[in-house]
């Protein structure tokens, strides 16, 4: 395995690996501490490309290739800078999922005429749980 030094070069390869065999790609990264270096390794068990920093600027690198990879996983494209991002970005189940309120009349515990005193304030139930006779 060997190192690619120019960073365009080795994303240009990696998106060009991935697009020949998108099932059998796989994408690794490592943070060496002791060296303060981050490898990234992408193979398809034939061929490996691996990258190696020790450069903070290079992280930015880095995040797009991920962003790229990731949207190429999921038969995206990247908007352009003009274009609205609402059509490239997923949409929160929150907006799909609809949960109806519910309209239980049954009041909570706390809010039962038998846990409330005489103030209105809710008192702890006197109930044990547990296994008896123990």
């Amino acid at each position: 395995m060997v190192y690619i030094n120019d960073w365009n070069e080795y994303q240009q390869a990696v998106e060009q690996l991935y697009l020949d065999s998108p099932k059998e790609t796989r994408y690794v990264t490592s943070w060496k501490h002791s060296q303060g270096k981050l490898v990234l390794k992408v193979t398809d068990n034939f061929k490996a490309l691996k990258y190696k920093t020790d450069q903070a600027a290079d992280l930015k690198r880095f995040e797009r290739l991920n962003r790229s990879l990731m949207l190429k996983m999921q038969n995206r494209s990247e908007p352009s800078e003009g274009e609205a991002t609402t059509s490239s970005t997923p949409v929160s189940l929150s907006q799909h999922s609809h949960t109806p309120e519910p309209t239980s009349t049954v009041a909570s515990a706390a809010e039962s005429p038998a846990n409330t005193t005489t103030t209105g304030k809710a008192q702890p139930s006197s109930k044990k749980k547990g296994k008896k006779g123990r």
